[in-house]
């Protein structure tokens, strides 16, 4: 059983005030000083008078007496792989469009028929998949959780949010095994290199050791991140590699020990907007060598780049190019709100208000703004991301990908609860 840690939390914060979140900083504070490294340097606090911005990244400060070894360290460092044989530069980023650029312009600058017409043909297109079935997994037992009670820090303590993403790396785990009973003979995990792209702490593919140790993980970001999942592959003696640099230059084909497997398995957890993108088209270049599967955790819908996405041809067929950043935009409706106060599972409440909206949008109109129900925003933001989710998957099919959705998630566990599957064959290249 997952027991949630209750524990009061008797933690001394920083004194320092953030204005952009409204509230204090959480960050330790440094010994004899009320504020920490971070924010000593913006107040007057004569046990920090040698702290300066770090050259690299002048957003976080140190000790002037140990710059020449924090610049050996700091997260903000560059490195240089040019050199390297899995370096291509801008080798992930799609062909261009014969519309190479377009504006982005926020919801408030937009006139509000224009924002009226687009919010209609989302209602019009719907939130189901018309490119491929969008299929249920089943719910995440305690049971399932616990199997991976190694892999928690606090041991049976387990706080929320913690509790939160652990049920999420569990379903994708399951996800991707009833996918690929689905659609291939061989549900093996041997002779399997699984590349985690925007791996951040590469916690994914921690829960995916767990459940097949003898595979090459290959964990790329173009940042590091504190509490890395590095050290637990080191204490398990894995073949794995951390790489960092930008999803955009790497030939995952490259990487050295790669060629020594069969498949290779794109696993990413809510990799935002043009990474995703960047992604996919990484997995199309893999699949001419080798067995090439995809799970992609889509997410943050509002920050993907015409220039970046995969589904343009898709997308221009249905809706004018102009209304790609108003497509992106609106997309965030699904998930600005907190679900538990909304209705958003009562079907006949939402398709009331959806109704009353195509019959009379006028009347939602006040002043200069249009005024919606939540309901109905995060149902538009639904649409929008399944517009934009569909031009992805039409993009794999065009290139021989078998492909699904599944939402893998209650909704109220995750607001971003859609996975993309894809998986091409040997002997489909």
């Amino acid at each position: 059983m997952v027991e949630t840690d209750i524990t009061p939390d008797c933690t001394v914060y920083c004194a320092h005030y953030v204005e952009r979140k409204k509230r204090r900083c959480k960050l330790t504070p440094l010994k004899h000083s009320t504020y920490c490294a971070e924010h000593a340097a913006h107040h007057t606090d004569p046990s920090n008078t040698d702290l300066i911005p770090c050259p690299l990244d002048p957003a976080h400060f140190i000790s002037s007496s140990k710059l020449e070894q924090h610049l050996k360290v700091c997260n903000a460092r560059k490195y240089d792989h040019s050199a390297q044989p899995y370096f291509k530069e801008n080798v992930n980023v799609p062909p261009p469009h014969e519309i190479r650029t377009l504006l982005r312009e926020p919801l408030s600058k937009l006139p509000i028929q224009d924002l009226i017409d687009t919010c209609l043909e989302l209602i019009n297109y719907g939130s189901a998949s018309k490119i491929c079935k969008l299929n249920e997994t089943g719910p995440i037992s305690e049971e399932d959780i616990d199997h991976y009670r190694p892999l928690f820090q606090k041991g049976e303590k387990v706080g929320s949010s913690a509790l939160r993403h652990a049920t999420q790396q569990v379903a994708l785990v399951n996800t991707l095994a009833v996918f690929q009973e689905e659609i291939s003979t061989d549900t093996s995990s041997s002779d399997t290199c699984f590349v985690e792209l925007g791996a951040g702490s590469g916690k994914l593919s921690q829960w995916f050791h767990h459940k097949v140790n003898d595979s090459y993980f290959v964990l790329v970001d173009r940042q590091m991140c504190r509490k890395k999942a590095d050290g637990y592959f080191r204490k398990q003696k894995s073949n794995f590699v951390r790489l960092k640099m930008d999803i955009k230059d790497i030939d995952v084909t490259g990487i050295p020990d790669v060629d020594a497997y069969k498949k290779i398995c794109f696993a990413c957890k809510h990799l935002c907007g043009g990474a995703t993108d960047m992604a996919l088209v990484s997995a199309v270049q893999s699949a001419q060598l080798r067995e090439t599967s995809v799970l992609i955790a889509l997410c943050c819908h509002h920050l993907c780049s015409w220039e970046l996405y995969t589904g343009k041809d898709y997308l221009v067929k249905l809706f004018k190019p102009e209304q790609f950043y108003t497509l992106s935009s609106l997309s965030a409706w699904a998930t600005c709100f907190k679900l538990d106060t909304m209705e958003v599972d009562n079907v006949e409440v939402l398709n009331n208000v959806v109704q009353k909206f195509r019959e009379n949008p006028e009347s939602f109109i006040q002043g200069e703004h249009l005024v919606l129900d939540r309901n109905l925003q995060w149902y538009i933001g639904r649409c929008a991301k399944t517009v934009l989710n569909d031009g992805r998957a039409q993009f794999m099919l065009n290139h021989g990908f078998r492909v699904q959705f599944y939402r893998y998630v209650d909704v109220n566990v995750s607001p971003e609860n859609t996975a993309l599957l894809c998986f091409k064959s040997a002997a489909a290249t």
